[in-house]
């Protein structure tokens, strides 16, 4: 039976060691699947109208269309990564959609939905954000439990 693992990913170095984790722990094991999650903002469509404030607006979202390229870019790379561990390309799914709610949120439907045996998260320490909010980790650990494995890689 395959070893199911969702590796949420924001192209931090830290997300490189979530890579590397389970490149150590699981290349070893033979039937592991692995999916890359990474969660966007989606660009809004924009109807200029011949309008030159609008015409700049469009330039920008062509920029931040240009960045969620190279962000599916990344998340090949990490695939890439992934198979030269010695994973079967098969097996490596790269996830890249628009955000639901929230990023703890999404990561716990899509492990309910897609039944995943183990997340693997990793935590940005000194973020300022945690000390006002609760962190996503945290979150995601508090309704993924019983029978699942959490690992949080610093």
């Amino acid at each position: 039976m395959a070893v199911k693992i969702l590796i949420p990913y924001n192209f931090t170095l830290n997300d490189e060691k979530s890579i590397d984790f389970v490149g150590h722990k699981y290349a070893k094991k033979k039937d592991v699947e692995i999916t890359l999650f990474h969660a966007f903002t989606p660009v809004p469509e924009i109807d200029p109208r011949n309008n030159p404030i609008m015409d700049k607006v469009i330039r920008n979202t062509a920029y931040l269309r240009g960045q969620q390229q190279e962000q599916k870019d990344a998340l090949e790379k990490g695939r890439q990564k992934l198979i030269n561990y010695g994973f079967a390309g098969h097996h490596i799914h790269c996830l890249y959609m628009p955000i639901r709610r929230d990023i703890a949120d999404d990561i716990i439907w899509l492990w309910k939905t897609e039944k995943f045996d183990v997340v693997v998260l990793n935590r940005n320490p000194g973020n300022i954000i945690n000390y006002f909010s609760r962190s996503i980790s945290k979150r995601v650990i508090r309704h993924v439990h019983g029978g699942v494995g959490v690992d949080i890689v610093n």
